[in-house]
């Protein structure tokens, strides 16, 4: 770990000293305006919904005196107009690109089968939280990404370091970090492949875990998943898995202990009609596995297995510049609660500007 850290100090040493001269770059801005009305049912405590969501990306980019590329974008979105993530790169070529990410940067591959007219399963709609896995884009972090065509059959890989891991959001240029007691850690490395070895197919995977935790943590936490897309004609194809093994704290207790951890599987199918309409179905099952054991014999004493099943099903239709949409998910055993049902319609309205 110390290497890596190193490196990375290396690294952002090189770089700012070529940022000294600069040429001046440009600045634009994008974004998008999604209204939607929500219907809930089943036994999800929540009613009828409306909305409307505005997101603003401010981007700049530009190039210094010896080629180096650079890039920098921050967010505004939800209903708060602090920075809600931002990020610069420097991209130097055949050596790759390197960045510091603020609240950005995620590298899990949870969502890399791409299937969902509308958004990925879950992460569009809900209407359940899944326990994937931790993710560095959840924590301030630096980056590097090699550069592509480096490696056969599209092989790209990034690495992501966060080097403390209590969330700074919207932190400004010489801001300090946040106590950090190392209850569940006190740094995490990430690291992400990918690859598309034939037309039309792509594949990676990431793994991910934390270190430098207090003794009587029993595990770090860490967590990893894979995934595989593939597109031919007006069809698209893909599956997904995760785990995930939070972190967890003895508590003292000597005579028996317990372990929980977390198993998703994900697949799905897309076509897309016509140039304006697309639609899509995929399903997901996630799975809580809580089990019990005799400290220090290794004797397990009970296993509890919750499976929750999430379908998801959607509808894009363009035109105009807008896109209506449709997402129904329908979910068994919701929140891992063995009984629960919960169920959402979302209708939506989505202009880009």
């Amino acid at each position: 770990m110390k290497k890596i850290t190193k490196l990375y100090l290396v690294i952002f040493s090189v770089a700012s000293l070529s940022v000294t001269s600069v040429f001046a770059g440009d600045l634009n801005v994008t974004g998008g305006v999604t209204a939607t009305y929500k219907v809930n049912g089943a036994d999800q405590a929540a009613g009828k919904g409306m909305g409307v969501s505005n997101e603003l990306d401010f981007n700049a980019s530009g190039e210094l005196d010896n080629g180096y590329a650079w890039t920098w974008q921050t967010q505004l979105d939800g209903a708060s107009t602090l920075n809600d993530d931002t990020k610069l790169t420097i991209t130097a070529g055949e050596m790759g690109t390197i960045g510091m990410f603020i609240s950005e940067g995620g590298l899990s591959s949870k969502f890399g089968y791409g299937v969902g007219a509308m958004g990925v399963g879950s992460d569009y709609t809900g209407p359940s939280s899944v326990e994937h896995g931790i993710n560095v884009d959840g924590y301030n972090n630096v980056q590097y990404h090699t550069p592509a065509g480096l490696m056969p059959f599209g092989i790209t890989a990034k690495v992501g370091y966060v080097p403390n891991l209590v969330a700074n959001d919207g932190a400004s240029a010489k801001a300090d970090g946040l106590i950090n007691t190392g209850a569940t850690g006190k740094d995490m490395t990430q690291v992400r492949l990918d690859a598309k070895p034939i037309d039309g197919l792509e594949i990676g995977a990431d793994y991910a875990n934390t270190s430098g935790a207090l003794q009587t943590v029993r595990y770090n936490a860490e967590s990893g998943g894979a995934y595989a897309k593939y597109s031919i004609g007006s069809f698209t194809v893909g599956a997904a898995v995760s785990a995930y093994q939070p972190s967890e704290n003895t508590g003292g207790t000597v005579n028996a202990q317990s372990s929980i951890h977390y198993e998703t599987e994900m697949y799905g199918v897309q076509m897309a009609v016509n140039d304006a309409l697309s639609i899509s179905y995929s399903e997901e099952k996630a799975t809580k596995a809580t089990s019990s054991e005799l400290s220090g014999v290794s004797v397990r004493t009970s296993v509890n297995d919750i499976d929750m099943k999430i379908k998801h099903i959607q509808a894009a239709y363009t035109v105009g510049g807008a896109t209506v949409g449709l997402a129904i998910a329908d979910a068994d055993d919701a929140d891992y609660v063995v009984g629960k049902a919960e169920k959402t319609t979302t209708f939506s309205l989505a202009i880009a500007f």
